[in-house]
């Protein structure tokens, strides 16, 4: 007996050969339709990009800058907040001073404050020749949240204000000053 080879007229399939042909072809078919989608995309991004952002991204921080001439129209206030965190009451010193209150009541206000935490505090002080009514919170620059929470520990409605100049003896080494004056 003899063999045959496999071919189409001997009734015998040849399922291998038919099935990597369709495998060859059906890689190039996908790999030109990747090609042909890929072709499309880049024609499309040129067709509709007209190069302008609609979202910008921030630009980077310039290392110089250049002087300007021209003047805003109009000035605008803004709020800044601080960057730095804020003190915490026992990193801020405090002075408190008497200026025109009951005796003893410097020290009476340097207690309270050493209960709400304050007690990094320098000792409490008369300020001879300045006379106030109520209390107010005197704070260096750059500490208005430090300020604004020592004065809601002083006492409800209490102001806050600028460090004055000159400075309140005893201050030199302060953060914060708490003047308290005479009741109202």
């Amino acid at each position: 007996m003899s063999r045959q080879s496999a071919g189409r007229g001997n009734g015998r399939s040849n399922n291998g050969g038919a099935v990597a042909r369709g495998a060859g072809y059906a890689a190039a078919k996908g790999a030109g339709l990747i090609g042909v989608a890929v072709i499309i995309g880049i024609v499309l991004l040129n067709v509709v990009d007209d190069g302008s952002k609609s979202n910008p991204e921030p630009a980077a921080a310039a290392t110089t800058t250049a002087p300007t001439t021209t003047k805003p129209a109009a000035t605008t206030t803004t709020t800044t907040t601080d960057k730095v965190p804020a003190k915490t009451p026992a990193e801020l010193t405090v002075l408190v001073l008497n200026a025109g209150a009951a005796q003893g009541s410097a020290r009476t206000m340097s207690q309270n404050l050493k209960l709400q935490d304050y007690t990094n505090q320098l000792p409490p002080a008369d300020w001879t020749n300045h006379e106030q009514t109520g209390n107010v919170v005197l704070c260096k620059a750059g500490l208005t949240q430090e300020a604004a929470a020592l004065a809601t520990a002083v006492g409800s409605g209490t102001p806050v204000g600028a460090f004055p100049n000159p400075a309140p003896p005893g201050s030199a080494n302060a953060d914060c000053v708490v003047v308290v004056g005479k009741s109202g």
